[in-house]
């Protein structure tokens, strides 16, 4: 018997992984067999830590990069904190605290 190291014209290179593998996330699936009487298949889909993280990303809000501009702006100015500012997020952190 001769060994398989081909697939079609192209050669097949390593197989193993060439990193440590990630942690996934697993979801089964329960679906009735058809015409099988209570035999059930189920259906396996692993998520990596990578693709989770873009799905993360995908669902953050969109930067406004005009408000980000201003800001820095203010900010370069000197004329971004102001007292109302200072009190409001102080206000903030203690109701924060207080829980």
């Amino acid at each position: 018997m001769s060994e398989i190291s081909a697939i079609g014209n192209t050669v097949v290179g390593n197989v193993r992984p060439t990193s440590a593998t990630t942690p996934t996330t697993v979801v089964e699936v329960a679906a009735p067999a058809v015409g099988c009487g209570t035999t059930t298949t189920v259906d396996l889909v692993d998520f990596s830590e990578h693709a989770q993280m873009l799905e993360k990303v995908r669902q953050l809000p969109e930067v406004r990069q005009e408000r980000i501009d201003s800001i820095k702006e203010a900010i370069a100015n000197d004329t971004y904190l102001s007292d109302a500012k200072i009190n409001t997020a102080f206000e903030r952190l203690i109701d924060e605290v207080a829980g």
